[in-house]
């Protein structure tokens, strides 16, 4: 039975600016697994096309060991007669076609994969499949839509927005691949281009089924007859996607207008989050009561973020020995962040002259707290003339004016 794979959003060679180098180098091997495991399945079930809806790279300039790795992994397919058929996505489109070429263009100039490159119409690629006409349409997005259309007050459509309609070759089976937000699929308010259902619904009887990247989420939608396919990434980007399944897309073509889609789930790199109220840390050795569970929750392949939230009693706050408790975080897991937004003093008239109630102590204000007790301490006065003029240039360094909420 002919079988195609669909992946996307893979976001290969993706920067995180705190982790060290070492770290860096680990997270985007875990990135580049999530993408081989589609490359895999497509080689062991025999797949006849594998697709990748964008995204496949995190911007427009992967490293050139990124590429070579990523042209291994085409060549695989290529190899074993594998059609591939690429689209970029926001992320590893240019912003503007002076900006150069998207990446993928280059897998298709070594003759390893067809890559559709223009946002104001579909183009179509067509083949025989075991014995079935197949026509694939790839859309990729267009950075030069805005935001917002400035008549509508909405966000732009870009099905809309083409240059000619969309009119699929005849064919067996039509798919149409794309990377855009659809109507329903986004949070409240937000703002890009998205494909209305209306416009989707337009598409009924030309196309039988529509696979969209860019949301990261696995799900599947009927509109009006024509069948909506979201695969989800490849691996999750961060902690907002905790919770986030990662897989793709094995579509079996059954016959004319008919094709069966099963999901396959890839395993990311773990990752967990746990929150702490302040009122529950107690007084003595907050620290090294906060170390204990670190350890309890800890793993060394796993990313952790620890969030403390809540009112802290100012003498525990002194207390705590952030660096030690990110050492600890560290050292047990791949990567360890610490999440301080949360929290407040909650002793109003024990806090810094520059803090309010409730809000969370600023840079500023620990910076003249923990200074006043040094020059409290101090005894020889050329030290507390150095310790002086140390904290005026740290205050300097973080500028004039009283603190906001959230500084």
């Amino acid at each position: 039975m002919p079988t195609l794979i669909f992946a996307s959003d893979s976001h290969l060679n993706r920067h995180y600016g705190r982790m060290t180098p070492e770290q860096l180098m680990g997270r985007r091997r875990w990135l580049r697994e999530g993408f081989k495991q589609t490359v895999d399945h497509a080689l062991a079930v025999g797949a006849d096309l594998y697709i990748h809806g964008g995204d496949l790279f995190d911007g427009p300039n992967p490293r050139a060991t990124e590429m070579i790795w990523v042209a291994g992994q085409f060549q695989r397919l290529a190899d074993a007669g594998i059609q591939s058929l690429l689209i970029g996505g926001n992320h590893d489109i240019p912003r503007t076609r002076a900006g150069g070429a998207t990446p993928q263009r280059l897998f298709m100039a070594v003759r390893q994969a067809h890559v559709f490159t223009d946002p104001t119409r579909v183009e179509w690629w067509t083949g025989e499949v075991g014995g079935l006409r197949l026509a694939v349409g790839g859309l990729p997005p267009d950075p030069r839509l805005e935001r917002m259309d400035p008549l509508t007050h909405e966000p732009p459509d870009p099905l809309a927005r083409l240059v000619e309609p969309i009119a699929p070759p005849d064919a067996d089976l039509v798919l149409l691949v794309t990377h855009y937000a659809v109507e329903g699929t986004l949070v409240a308010g937000a703002e890009e281009p998205t494909i209305r259902k209306a416009s989707i619904a337009a598409l009924a009887g030309k196309v039988h089924q529509l696979l969209v990247g860019h949301i990261h989420s696995a799900k599947d939608m009927d509109v009006d007859g024509v069948r909506v396919a979201f695969p989800g990434p490849t691996e999750r980007m961060g902690f907002g996607e905790l919770e986030l399944p990662c897989g793709f897309l094995e579509l079996r073509l059954e016959g004319r207008g008919k094709l069966r889609l099963q999901r396959h789930r890839i395993q990311p790199q773990p990752m967990r989050r746990e929150t702490v109220r302040a009122t529950d840390i107690p007084g003595e050795d907050p620290t090294g009561w906060l170390i204990e569970r670190l350890r309890r929750w800890s793993h060394p392949e796993q990313l952790l973020q620890l969030r403390l939230e809540g009112p802290l009693a100012r003498e525990t706050y002194h207390h705590l020995r952030f660096l030690d408790l990110m050492q600890a975080g560290t050292d047990l897991n791949f990567y360890f962040d610490l999440d301080r937004h949360g929290l407040s003093l909650d002793h109003a008239e024990l806090l810094a002259p520059d803090i309010s109630p409730g809000v969370r102590p600023s840079p500023r204000g620990e910076i003249r707290t923990v200074a006043a007790a040094m020059l409290a301490a101090a005894e020889d006065p050329q030290e507390r003339e150095l310790l002086a003029e140390a904290l005026e240039m740290a205050l300097e360094s973080y500028g004039g004016g009283g603190m906001e909420e959230g500084e």
